[in-house]
């Protein structure tokens, strides 16, 4: 076999190996691994975990929590948060929005805002929220923190090319249909 035969037969095999990798498993948010219908570039990431036993996201995986409830609108897989992997995952659509969710078993919902001038208490649902408008100071953003248990909450981010009070709409959107993923709170 020639060197640059060789070279192809091994990029032909790591593709082919890519492809059953990529298409060997699809995650649900209520937890079991199924076997794909149709070969996916989403990213996968383990479940949450604190080393808590009562970790309400213990069978969920955000990268797929995005990917459900950004279904149809043309947003591309999700992919893990560089800031907390193994927590959070956004979709960026370039010239629309950037939109992340991020699984927090340690820490309550009405905790770490940063400034509590910009935030304004509610509910998604049953459950207790806050919302936060321009988070960092930029305008078109807009987080939601919805609580969970006492010591557990999802945050629901979007960032945008839009002013601030239409991001806050379509992240409110957006977190009902979060909401309605997330398991009970009792």
């Amino acid at each position: 076999m020639t060197r640059s035969s060789f070279g192809r037969r091994a990029a032909l095999t790591s593709l082919v190996l890519l492809a059953l990798v990529v298409s060997a498993c699809d995650s649900k948010v209520g937890g079991t691994p199924q076997a794909a219908d149709t070969p996916t570039s989403q990213a996968s990431t383990p479940a949450p975990s604190s080393g808590n036993s009562d970790n309400p996201f213990a069978a969920m995986n955000a990268c797929t929590v995005v990917d459900q409830v950004l279904a149809g609108q043309d947003f591309p897989p999700a992919q893990p948060s560089a800031a907390d992997r193994l927590r959070s995952c956004a979709s960026n659509k370039p010239g629309d929005a950037n939109v992340g969710v991020a699984l927090q078993d340690n820490a309550g919902y009405d905790q770490s805002i940063p400034d509590p001038s910009k935030t304004s208490r509610g509910h998604v649902g049953p459950r207790n929220a806050i919302i936060e408008r321009d988070p960092i100071g930029a305008a078109g953003q807009c987080v939601i923190t919805i609580e969970v248990k006492p010591n557990s909450r999802v945050l629901v981010s979007l960032s945008g090319n839009s002013p601030t009070d239409q991001a806050c709409e379509r992240v409110t959107a957006i977190a009902v249909k979060v909401e309605k993923l997330l398991p009970p709170n009792t």
